[in-house]
Parts: C-alpha cells; structure tokens; sequence
C-alpha cells in the first residue's frame, strides 16, 4: 500500500536528520588550580614591585592587636583644618613604608600624632584566579571551544582599623574585599592629635602602606611623595 511506501520513505529522511546532526557537550570547567598542568593557567598571585621598608620608631612601635570582636562603632573625628592662606603647602615625611604579602594574618602599630594630619596609603594587589571553561565536540571534525575568566580570589581581603588606643573606639576604617569595596588605592586622613592603635589584616593580598605626618619640625626633610598605585591587571 502508498501508505507503507510513505511511511518508510519518513523513517529513512529521520535517521540521515539525526546522522548529520553536530552537537556540543555540556560545559566542562576547570577549577581554580595553583599552577599549569596540561597547559592549564592556574592561580596567578601578586608581584607588586619591591619598596625600601621604612619604621621610624619615633613615631611607629609594634603593638599587640586588639581582642577580636566586632568592636565599637566607629565614631566621628574632627579637626581644624589647614588655613586657606597658608601659602606654603605642608611638607610631609615618610614614617613607615613596607609591602606585606597576607596569608590570613594581622599585624598592628601603636602611634602618637602630635601634628595632625596623620595620612595613610595603601596600594592593593589582590591575588587573581584564571580558569580555563571549554564545550567538547563529539565529532573529530569540529574543535573544542575554549573560553577563559580571570576574576578576583574569592578568599581575598585587607582591613585596617584604626583605633583610640586607651578606649579601642575605631576612628577609622576602610578595606578590600567582603563588605568593602575593590579599590585598589585607599587613603585615609587622621585629623585629630591622639594616640592610636592601627591594626593590618588580610589574605591572598598584597598591600604596600604609607603612613606620612607633617615635617614642620625639620625644615631639611626630602618630601614624601604621594603613594602612586599601579593598575589592576585583568
């Protein structure tokens, strides 16, 4: 009968369809790795450039950070500030300098400011991730597509606090990371004299600090320069 005729011609056209047919595999991904492996990229971690370490312990000693905890609410400071008529602008001397590599670590600094402002830099370089994704053909006559991302260490962080050393109020604080955002340079201005605790912590970051206060008491001081931050690669 034609109908039997029909029929088998539909079979045979459907069987060619889906012999001809390509497809892709779903997505296969590789993880974060920590170093090549079949040509694989892995973890790729900071190499921010070397700076002279600098801790003038007349102003900087070493200090014991505060108890963890959440801490007191950070409370507003004030400060006069500079004479609009001053024509000489301030000169400012470098009181510590160095570069930190964090691997889930906390380091802190006790301080007397006399002469405020006490200015504070720091440049960021967190450790960056690169994972290779790639979709798989099934057929020998096509090639597998690969894509790769590059994206932030998800463990990476940095805070600094800065503290009222006899009451532990924070006057300050800013970080990378977490609730923070990912600005690579942070500047902070301590406006008010005092005695102060100021505490580092992070991981999978690096951080260059530069702390800067008033040289009006040495008039042959080199001027400190602003701390300049190179750009996060991506």
């Amino acid at each position: 009968m034609k109908w039997r005729g029909y029929l088998l011609i539909i079979v045979v056209f459907l069987a060619i369809a889906i012999l001809c047919t390509g497809c892709i595999t779903p997505p296969k991904e590789t993880g974060p790795t920590s170093g090549n492996n079949g040509g694989q990229q892995g973890t790729v971690a900071a190499t921010p450039t070397p700076t002279q370490q600098i801790i003038d312990t007349r102003y900087l000693t070493q200090a014991t950070p505060y108890p963890t905890g959440s801490g007191p609410t950070p409370r507003t400071t004030y400060g006069n500030l500079p004479n609009a008529t001053d024509e000489q602008p301030t000169v400012y001397k470098v009181i510590y300098l160095d570069t930190i590599d964090f691997t889930y670590s906390v380091s802190a600094y006790s301080t007397t400011i006399t002469d405020p402002p006490l200015i504070i830099e720091i440049c960021l370089s967190p450790k960056m991730v690169t994972r290779n994704i790639w979709y798989e053909s099934r057929y020998t006559t096509r090639e597998d597509v690969y894509t790769t991302q590059t994206y932030i260490s998800p463990a990476s962080y940095f805070e600094i606090r800065v503290r009222d050393k006899a009451t532990g109020d924070i006057v300050e604080k800013d970080g990378f990371g977490k609730t923070y955002s990912v600005e690579t340079k942070k500047v902070m201005n301590i406006r008010s004299a005092g005695e102060y605790l100021i505490e580092f912590s992070g991981n999978d970051i690096v951080a260059t600090v530069q702390m800067r206060v008033p040289a009006r008491d040495d008039p042959t001081v080199t001027p400190a320069m602003t701390l300049s931050c190179p750009t996060l690669a991506k």
